[in-house]
């Protein structure tokens, strides 16, 4: 299969690392299914809600309070599709908070917007507002 995936080295933070993770056992309890990063990116990369749903001043404030480089290395092998759509992602949040960032950061930045719907998906319906079968993220 070759030209048909990215494959990806990152050095991330163990801060993110504990985010990724929290995030693969939400998608896996979500699907009944076992579930990779690979896999959450992909759902999420396909749809990138986070490109309108949070303002710059908040994406720039979650990547100041979450260090995104680090010393856990991690593989992530995704389609040549999906990685084509995370650089995209990452160019437009660049351009949208007004600095470079890193492909960790992107996917850091993918992450939030997942716990972010599924704390709301979880939360809001026990307090009468929302449907829990919303799939878009909230609007700050």
């Amino acid at each position: 299969m070759p030209g048909r995936s990215r494959s990806y080295a990152l050095n991330i933070s163990a801060e993110l690392f504990k985010l990724t993770t929290e995030s693969i056992r939400l998608h896996s309890n979500e699907t009944l299914r076992y579930q990779t990063l690979a896999q959450l990116l992909t759902k999420r990369i396909n749809n990138p809600a986070i490109t309108d749903s949070l303002d710059p001043e908040q994406l720039r404030q979650y990547l100041d309070d979450l260090p995104t480089r680090g010393n856990v290395r991690i593989h992530l092998n995704i389609s040549r599709t999906s990685a084509d759509s995370l650089v995209e992602i990452k160019k437009h949040l660049s351009r949208e908070i007004g600095g470079n960032l890193t492909i960790s950061d992107a996917i850091a930045l993918l992450i939030c917007d997942y716990l972010v719907k599924q704390s709301a998906t979880r939360v809001l319906p026990k307090i009468g507002l929302g449907d829990s079968g919303r799939s878009e993220s909230p609007k700050k």
